[in-house]
């Protein structure tokens, strides 16, 4: 994992303190079953990623790569050290309970309910499937769509989630490009330049499965129950830990694409993967 953000440790925090820390909000933000859901994501992520670079990637052993590389207790490891590099990186002093609460119930904010939908998203089909399901009240003019939008996906989400994205991409070119994958002398400032012409369509189908994941996970509870979520998840403590969280995602996310760049470049080579 790239360890850059990690330096210049600020943490007021112990080195015990901030483990605990760190251990909590592990468990409170479900990173065991978050890493379920990367495992799945991020091995998608990586056979359309090797489709683009090789044309194919759909062999035996590029799959039992990507499943080494995406073992599911080897990302729990990765998330628990991103989330302690990031921890230890900043003043925990907005992160730590106060009043004895933990910031956001988890029945209150619905991560849970957001992970199961992610998880079963990821199974081939399903988004297609959903997609229709949500055109169907798009058609209807459901009320929740509009409360979807407006209490869970505000605009500065929908940023974060595409520069999460293209840095994904950035990362397998990296991990291509350091392998050796492309043959010749490449500038990676060419791949980002050729992503930055994409950056509204990519916006565009960052947000469409944004509503997509939303509305599976959500549109059964109601426009009241949807607010109440959308409010719960700015409370407090609860809101910067779960900004973190994501953040440990990323860098997470990153490193997998990194790796799986460099294998793909491998398997393009025609060396033992």
């Amino acid at each position: 994992m790239d360890g850059a953000f990690a330096a210049g440790t600020v943490s007021v925090l112990p080195p015990e303190a901030l483990q605990g820390l760190a251990d909590d909000i592990f468990r409170e933000q479900l990173a065991e079953r978050r890493a379920a859901v990367i495992e799945a994501e991020a091995g998608r992520f990586a056979e359309l990623m090797a489709a683009v670079y090789l044309g194919d990637g759909s062999s035996a052993d590029w799959r039992a790569q990507l499943r080494r590389i995406h073992d599911r207790a080897r990302v729990s490891g990765l998330l628990l050290a991103a989330l302690q590099a990031r921890l230890a990186a900043r003043d925990a002093n907005d992160l730590l309970p106060t009043g004895g609460a933990t910031g956001v119930a988890l029945a209150k904010d619905g991560r849970g309910l957001a992970l199961a939908a992610r998880l079963e998203l990821a199974r081939p089909g399903a988004l297609e499937a959903a997609a229709e399901r949500l055109e169907t009240a798009r058609r209807a003019d459901s009320p929740v769509l509009d409360a979807i939008r407006q209490d869970l996906l505000p605009e500065a989400e929908i940023d974060a989630m595409l520069a999460a994205h293209l840095n994904r991409q950035i990362a397998f070119a990296e991990g291509f490009h350091e392998a050796d994958g492309f043959g010749f002398p490449a500038d990676l400032d060419d791949v980002a330049a050729d992503l930055s012409l994409q950056i509204e369509e990519q916006r565009r189908e960052i947000l469409a499965e944004a509503e997509i994941t939303a509305f599976a996970a959500y549109a059964p509870l109601g426009v009241a129950a949807i607010a109440r979520i959308g409010a719960a998840r700015n409370a407090g403590a609860g809101r910067a830990r779960q900004d973190l969280m994501a953040l440990a995602e990323s860098d997470v996310l990153d490193q997998l694409a990194r790796e799986s760049g460099r294998a793909a470049a491998k398997r393009d080579e025609g060396q033992p993967l």
